[in-house]
């Protein structure tokens, strides 16, 4: 009986052992588990905002583009009034072909009067747009860092309660914000260029070059220049010019000015475009252009933006995210306080859901909303 009896009280600690065995194992599961869902909730969070202001950049550049293609239009509308009006004093003596120009000359007049401020306050409108969205993104950016530790401790006590940050976790989570403040910066004032660069490089063909020659060999040409440019950061102006030269003995000169136009949107500025050649084509006629130049101040130019702060091929230009959980131990044969801990890493990468077609690699930055969160291998040098 003695003999039984030692034998079951050491069955029954031993049964009370591997009891207390799993549900040590399963809290420390349950307490992996809640780590990862909280590091992965808060760099999904980062990543979805870091699309967010790709698709804010995207909308400003849009937008850019959208406002060239009206400046465009307004400076092709008056190149086209004014051709045909000084078409019209030539053939209007012509029959047949008097009245047509008589009513083409008409039409174009009236729908250049009607479009005019349609077009320009469109472009206000869009300057309106452009300024929102760029607040917009910077705004969510500022408020990021706060809202992903407070969604991580959120999701870490919804799953594991009693789940907290632990003090090294604490310390982890002020890194990453670190690390999250200095991951983009902004480009603002002179620093714009990059903006700059992928607005101009966006820009159709009949916005950015509207020239063409037609050349009677040997004896004249008539020269159509045109385009419309970003002067500096903040001021679209499109010119318009058509000028009839004539050969000489030193090469062509311009004889006769057929037409002209410009318009412009933004800043003032003494800055002076390219417009497809038409300073250095047809100069008498870019004078007059610039003389009756259609000017509207509604448009601030390029608003400040977001990238990625440091643009090289050679770094790893993603963010790693990495907290530590802590929660108290629920035992059933000692009751004294006591608390496990649970390390776990997240990384925001910046990744094409299908390779590009010709299979170059694209670098990370906020014009392409590819940004991506995944869980990943705690380092070592953390592990406790």
């Amino acid at each position: 009986m003695a003999f039984t009896l030692a034998l079951l009280a050491c069955l029954a600690a031993a049964t009370l052992l591997v009891h207390e065995s799993g549900r040590l194992v399963a809290q420390k599961r349950r307490l992996i588990d809640s780590a990862d869902a909280a590091a992965l909730s808060a760099a999904t969070f980062e990543a979805r905002v870091l699309n967010f202001e790709s698709y804010m950049n995207r909308a400003i550049v849009a937008n850019q583009v959208a406002m060239a293609q009206s400046v465009s239009l307004r400076s092709w509308l008056t190149y086209m009034t004014r051709t045909v009006d000084r078409a019209n004093r030539i053939t209007r003596f012509v029959p047949y072909l008097g009245p047509a120009t008589s009513g083409l000359r008409n039409v174009m007049s009236g729908i250049n009067r009607a479009s005019q401020p349609l077009l320009a306050g469109g472009e206000g409108t869009l300057a309106l747009f452009t300024a929102d969205f760029a607040r917009a993104a910077d705004a969510l950016h500022l408020a990021t860092a706060p809202a992903a530790l407070e969604l991580a401790q959120r999701t870490a006590a919804d799953n594991y309660p009693g789940a907290s940050l632990s003090t090294r976790g604490t310390a982890l989570m002020s890194t990453h914000i670190a690390r999250w403040t200095g991951f983009t910066r902004v480009h603002g004032g002179a620093q714009r260029g990059r903006q700059k660069e992928v607005v101009v490089r966006s820009l159709d063909r009949f916005t950015a070059d509207r020239g063409a020659a037609f050349r009677v060999p040997v004896i004249v040409r008539l020269e159509k220049r045109g385009g419309t440019d970003l002067l500096g950061f903040d001021t679209w102006r499109g010119m318009d010019t058509f000028a009839l030269h004539q050969r000489t003995l030193f090469g062509w000169r311009e004889a006769f000015s057929i037409g002209w136009g410009a318009a412009e949107q933004g800043r003032a500025t003494s800055l002076r475009g390219h417009h497809g050649g038409s300073h250095r084509v047809n100069r008498r006629t870019s004078r007059a252009a610039m003389r009756d130049l259609r000017i509207s101040r509604l448009s601030r130019g390029l608003p400040a933006m977001r990238e990625v702060a440091r643009l090289e091929p050679t770094l790893q230009n993603d963010l790693r995210l990495d907290l530590e959980l802590e929660a108290p131990i629920v035992r059933v044969s000692d009751p004294s306080p006591g608390s496990m801990k649970a390390l776990a890493s997240a990384h925001v990468f910046h990744a094409r859901p299908v390779p590009r077609p010709d299979r170059r690699r694209e670098l990370p930055s906020l014009y392409s909303p590819y940004w991506q969160a995944r869980l990943a291998t705690p380092p070592r040098l953390l592990a406790p």
